[in-house]
């Protein structure tokens, strides 16, 4: 079974090698382009309705733990940039999510911060010593928290907490997914300033 767009291509292509002529109705050039329009214009919409559904489904998933769940997660990719704040995307396996972990608690200019393009890593000096206590780098593991962040009644937010290693001068880091497009795949963006809601007891 071919996509209509498919069809429309192989028809072109055989109209050009001269295996069969155009139907009528395809030789129009200015059908075809708003035919080419609006076949687009529908993909399009097809696509951010399928990821707006695996964001809606993720956040329905995690909201059901008010605690979080703690997850193993690799390294993607390292922004190693001079002058921003530092920053990192990383994959949990488990759920197929992605998303953009800031080290809110290190400012861009912090001395003690080490950027290391051509390694894809970043690393944080010890105050004492002046070594490199603690680095991230492309294709680590790590362990995170994800829970769901409420931050308007109607809307909310899937966050990924760094859990393992700690780096910074303070242990209060925090991410949310991309493009927040939930990357679920995807990619929203915060600034970790907030904590997982903990469970309340029955009395």
């Amino acid at each position: 079974i071919r996509r209509y767009a498919d069809v429309c291509v192989h028809r072109l292509l055989a109209a050009a090698i001269g295996v069969d002529p155009l139907p009528v109705h395809l030789s129009s050039k200015s059908y075809l382009h708003d035919l080419a329009a609006n076949m687009n214009r529908r993909h399009r919409a097809a696509q951010l309705a399928g990821r707006a559904s695996v964001q809606l489904h993720t956040l329905i998933f995690f909201s059901g733990d008010n605690s979080g769940k703690e997850e193993d997660a690799y390294i993607l990719d390292v922004d190693t940039s001079e002058g921003v704040e530092p920053s990192f995307t990383v994959i949990v396996p488990r759920y197929g999510i992605e998303g953009r972990v800031r080290l809110s608690n290190i400012s861009a200019n912090d001395a003690n911060l080490v950027r290391e393009p051509e390694l894809h890593r970043i690393s944080y000096k010890d105050d004492a010593t002046g070594k490199v206590a603690t680095s991230i780098q492309v294709f680590e593991k790590v362990r995170v928290k994800i829970w769901v962040n409420i931050v308007q009644e109607n809307q909310k937010e899937l966050v990924v907490d760094l859990v393992e290693p700690k780096i910074g001068p303070t242990q209060e880091v925090s991410a949310s997914s991309d493009d927040g497009e939930l990357t679920g795949k995807g990619d929203a963006n915060r600034t970790g300033q907030n904590t997982p809601p903990s469970k309340k007891r029955k009395k």
